[in-house]
């Protein structure tokens, strides 16, 4: 058992707070979307595994690392300096959670990680971690034969600066992809979260697009990072991910080019390499493997990437104290 403190009163339970999950007696009542077709929640069986794995302790002396009781707010929110000091006087580890867009950079002390779903790897603090997007499970144990890369969601075209480049948006990859001799299978949105359309529609469209392509083009929102990244590993389908100095979970323990095609967006702005040649040129060599790296996809996605998988690993590979 994982001893954790943190301060009971002041808790409040959203996405990014599972960890906390097993001082609940059922999971957390959300909107119809965080369900899948079963009625199963995103979370899974995350309270079952804290109740299994972690004990929260009234002594912060006594806890192997102390988290903070809600979604992070930023350095100058009192309670977070209080565990600050706090952790420092016990020379324990605060753990901080923050599911958001924001891509701010918060400099931390030593003894804080921010586990954070919107950063930039060119930018990154050694007191930063990536976190996993929450989205529910609906794999069907499919397995697709169809070469093709599926899209279902909203046409972008930003164009603001970042660090690190210019932020093109995915309209233009969506532009290059429909011209590109690798079939395509784009279901185009007018807006997020298919305005206009009934939303268990537009989910099973959603989904049905992911199941029946082999590749499906991940590309960041408006933080940057990609849900949709997630999902196509839940599907168990290929990942087309452009990256755009994306931080991923435990990239140590994944090696990218038998899970997808992965591309810096820079590289591929700047003329460097060409996306059509990069998706042919893969295709000729893992054509032989996609249903395994399909079937492999969504053991990856369930070992490390789901609600459980992503708290069994950060619990294992992070440093306690």
């Amino acid at each position: 058992m994982y001893k954790i403190y943190t301060i009971k009163n002041k808790i409040v339970f959203s996405s990014e707070m599972i960890i906390l999950f097993g001082l609940l007696d059922k999971l957390p009542s959300e909107p119809p979307h965080c369900y899948n077709y079963k009625g199963v929640s995103r979370y899974g069986d995350v309270v079952n595994w804290c109740v299994e794995h972690i004990e929260y302790v009234d002594n912060i002396k006594s806890a192997d690392f102390v988290v903070l009781p809600y979604k992070f707010k930023g350095i100058d929110d009192s309670i977070f300096q209080l565990l600050n000091k706090l952790t420092k006087s016990v020379n324990k580890k605060l753990w901080c959670f923050y599911n958001d867009d924001d891509d701010k950079v918060y400099k931390l002390d030593d003894n804080v990680i921010l586990f954070r779903t919107s950063f930039y790897k060119s930018l990154k603090l050694s007191t930063e971690k990536a976190m996993i997007a929450f989205s529910p499970d609906y794999y069907n144990n499919k397995i697709s034969d169809n070469i093709s890369i599926g899209y279902c969601g909203y046409y972008t075209a930003f164009n603001k600066r970042f660090p690190g480049g210019i932020f093109k948006g995915r309209a233009p990859f969506l532009d290059y992809l429909q011209k590109c001799k690798i079939p395509n299978d784009f279901i185009i949105r007018r807006g997020f979260w298919a305005p206009g359309i009934n939303k268990t529609v537009a989910r099973k469209e959603y989904l049905t697009n992911m199941e029946d392509n082999i590749f499906v083009f991940c590309y960041r929102g408006a933080g940057n990072f990609s849900y949709r990244f997630y999902e196509t590993l839940m599907m168990g389908r290929i990942p087309l991910f452009i990256d755009t100095d994306c931080v991923l979970p435990f990239e140590k323990l994944v090696k990218k080019s038998e899970v997808g095609l992965f591309l810096n967006e820079k590289d591929i702005i700047s003329g460097k390499i060409n996306l059509e040649h990069e998706l042919i040129n893969y295709i000729e060599k893992y054509k032989k493997h996609f249903n395994e790296m399909q079937k492999n996809n969504r053991l990856l996605w369930k070992k490390i990437y789901s609600p459980v998988g992503f708290l069994n690993t950060i619990i294992n590979t992070e440093k306690l104290q």
